[in-house]
C-alpha cells in the first residue's frame, strides 16, 4: 500500500473514531513549566444541555515518571448554574504497591484516567464549573495537564 493509501485510511479512521456522539466534553489543560502548585486551581467550564439522559465523568492527569509519590489527592468543586456547589476530595492511585505506574503511557508520560461519577444525572441546563486543586502537601508536583472528560452513557 503506498504513503497516500495509508494516509487516506488513518485521516479517515481518525474522523471516524472523533465523531464520537455520546462524547459531550474533553478537554486538557496545560500546566505551565509541568509543576502544579498547590495553590494553582484550573477550572474547566461545560455547557451542558442535557438533562435527561445519564453522564460519566471522568478526571484526566498526565504526569511525568518523576512523580515522587504513588498517589495525588485532589480537592474537586463542581459549581452548577444555579449556583449549587459540591465539594469532593479524591485520590488519584498513580502507582502500585510495586512501583509501576497505574496510567498508560510511554517515555517520560504517563496519563491516568478516573471515573470521578458514574450515571449522573444534570438536573440542570447550563455551564458548569469544574475546578481541580491539588490536594498534597508538596509545593509543587510533575503534572503536566489536567482534564475533565463528561460522556454520555446507558443505565
Amino acid at each position: 500500500m503506498n504513503k497516500l493509501a495509508k494516509s487516506l485510511l488513518l485521516i479517515l479512521f481518525l474522523a471516524a473514531v472523533s465523531c464520537d456522539p455520546d462524547m459531550v466534553y474533553d478537554q486538557y489543560i496545560h500546566i505551565e513549566n509541568g509543576q502544579w502548585g498547590w495553590v494553582d486551581a484550573r477550572e474547566f467550564k461545560v455547557e451542558i444541555t442535557d438533562t435527561t439522559s445519564l453522564h460519566n465523568i471522568y478526571l484526566q492527569v498526565r504526569h511525568t515518571v518523576e512523580y515522587p509519590l504513588s498517589n495525588l489527592y485532589m480537592f474537586v468543586h463542581v459549581k452548577g448554574p444555579t449556583g449549587q456547589l459540591l465539594k469532593d476530595t479524591v485520590n488519584l492511585i498513580l502507582a502500585a504497591p510495586d512501583g509501576n505506574w497505574t496510567g498508560r503511557g510511554s517515555g517520560n508520560l504517563r496519563e491516568l484516567q478516573l471515573l470521578y461519577r458514574k450515571q449522573t444525572q444534570f438536573s440542570t441546563p447550563g455551564v458548569y464549573t469544574f475546578t481541580l486543586e491539588q490536594g498534597m502537601r508538596n509545593p509543587e508536583l510533575p503534572v503536566t495537564d489536567l482534564g475533565v472528560r463528561i460522556e454520555r452513557t446507558n443505565p
